[in-house]
């Protein structure tokens, strides 16, 4: 069984290198509940989780200042405009509206923020010591 798995998680793994501009597997990883497969998808890390059926179950897509979706950095500097952008997840899932994490920062504070519909929200704040 964890043949087969690992053999269907090879194989959607060699199917996100042909379908993209840019990727490279780095890493599948089986278990009973389904595999992931880790990848490099145009310049970006990417994890990718399914089911043990095969079903997709979510892709988080991780990106480095260098590599951010510039829609949202503008959507982000709307209300953060003092804060570096250290880093960025667009996390999908079926059924589901894509949700941006963005990691903010500045000389006396780290956030970090949602960005889901247009709408962005605080979900963590901490003061630097």
């Amino acid at each position: 069984m964890k043949k087969q798995i690992l053999n269907i998680a090879l194989g959607i793994a060699a199917m996100l290198v042909v379908s993209t501009s840019y990727g490279a597997v780095k890493n599948s990883t089986a278990s009973e509940n389904g595999y992931t497969v880790q990848s490099v998808v145009d310049g970006h890390e990417t994890t990718t989780a399914f089911d043990k059926n095969g079903n997709w179950v979510y892709t988080i897509h991780r990106y480095t200042p260098d590599n951010l979706d510039k829609s949202i950095i503008t959507k982000i500097k709307d209300g953060y405009d003092k804060y570096s952008i250290n880093g960025m997840q667009k996390i999908e899932q079926p059924g589901q509206d894509t949700v941006y994490v963005a990691y903010l920062e500045n000389a006396t504070t780290v956030k970090t923020i949602r960005i889901c519909n247009d709408e962005v929200e605080l979900v963590q704040d901490y003061t630097k010591q």
